[in-house]
């Protein structure tokens, strides 16, 4: 953030605090008693608490809509914040969607340490010139499998109608392990389901849970791909507000541990909750999980060729954060295993 922030402030007129007021709204869908509505609660507070004229109204609930509607207001500057999972975000930038790529990552550790030090600043970079400014990164989760039948590997999904999400990894993914991919928009889900149109789809579990848990009666533990969202400003907004303003806005967050541990502990409440239910829940073996990486090494390649742009750029500099993390821990006492990524 050091080296962002300070050129971003250094071409934001510095105005003193008595001529300038800073008002934004704030779009979010956060679930009440979830980690992202903790989060916002705090990041209200710690704005609240500032001395430098910063007043933010708060949509969070859906009040402006769904994502992508909060994020097409964005771009309008109807709405000057925005929390979004990287699967909207890749609506703005579509060279994000790489990241999405199936088994490109293999831990949470890694994931942490590659967009932090590694893939932070290039993607601020691709969203500044969409007029958008990427203030962090923010906590989504591993994206799995659920379906109303057991899918343990890739070719148990042959053939199978399961929705994915409307971009170009998600699609990618479910066509290169066999099953009928339907793009299906996140409002028409339920029906499709209830209709027979889709028999089950990926999703991080969250969404599942809260959405489309009655119409699954398996969820498998691909971690195929992992969606850390950001959140995000207008960038002409963020760039009229005052350095000290700035600040606040950035300081008012949540250290990201903080959420993420937030997050990846609800995962684990999730997956105990469907168990009680009745839901089963396949963990695959290692050597099951070996075989949905094997059918999706190609598939990265396709992603990168389909979306174009800088998406090479984008998965070079994961690829230099995977290298990184993988000398890190080659030089600490203990070892890790990297997944799979070309």
């Amino acid at each position: 953030c050091v080296v962002w922030c300070a050129a971003l402030l250094a071409v934001t007129p510095v105005t003193s605090q008595a001529e300038t007021s800073l008002f934004g709204r704030v779009a979010a869908v956060a679930a009440p008693n979830t980690p992202w509505d903790d989060a916002w609660t705090d990041f209200k507070a710690a704005v609240d608490q500032n001395k430098q004229d910063v007043t933010l109204e708060y949509l969070i609930r859906g009040e402006v809509g769904n994502e992508d509607e909060s994020l097409r207001a964005l771009r309008r500057n109807r709405v000057q914040i925005v929390g979004a999972s990287l699967s909207g975000m890749a609506v703005i930038v579509p060279e994000m969607t790489v990241a999405m790529a199936p088994y490109l990552f293999e831990s949470e550790e890694e994931v942490d340490f590659v967009y932090d030090n590694y893939l932070l600043e290039p993607a601020r970079k691709l969203f500044a010139k969409k007029g958008i400014a990427l203030l962090r990164w923010n906590e989504v989760g591993w994206t799995d499998l659920y379906a109303n039948r057991p899918v343990r590997l890739p070719e148990d999904a042959k053939n199978i109608k399961l929705r994915g999400a409307p971009n170009i990894a998600a699609q990618v993914f479910l066509k290169g392990v066999g099953a009928n991919s339907i793009p299906v928009g996140s409002m028409d889900l339920v029906p499709a389901l209830q209709r027979g149109l889709v028999r089950g789809g990926t999703s991080n579990l969250v969404f599942h849970y809260f959405s489309t848990r009655p119409y699954a009666t398996h969820v498998t533990l691909t971690h195929h791909s992992y969606d850390t969202g950001g959140q995000l400003a207008n960038l002409e907004w963020f760039e009229s507000a005052t350095p000290e303003q700035q600040t606040v806005l950035m300081e008012a967050f949540r250290p990201a541990a903080k959420d993420r541990a937030a997050v990846r502990g609800l995962m684990t409440a999730l997956i105990a909750n469907m168990r009680d239910e009745g839901i089963e829940i396949i963990e695959p073996t290692p050597q099951e999980r070996a075989a949905w990486i094997e059918v999706s090494k190609p598939l990265v390649h396709q992603i990168i060729e389909e979306v174009g742009g800088d998406s090479q750029m984008i998965y070079d500099v994961i690829l230099e954060g995977k290298k990184a993390f993988r000398q890190r821990n080659d030089a600490e006492p203990k070892t890790s295993t990297q997944g799979e990524a070309e």
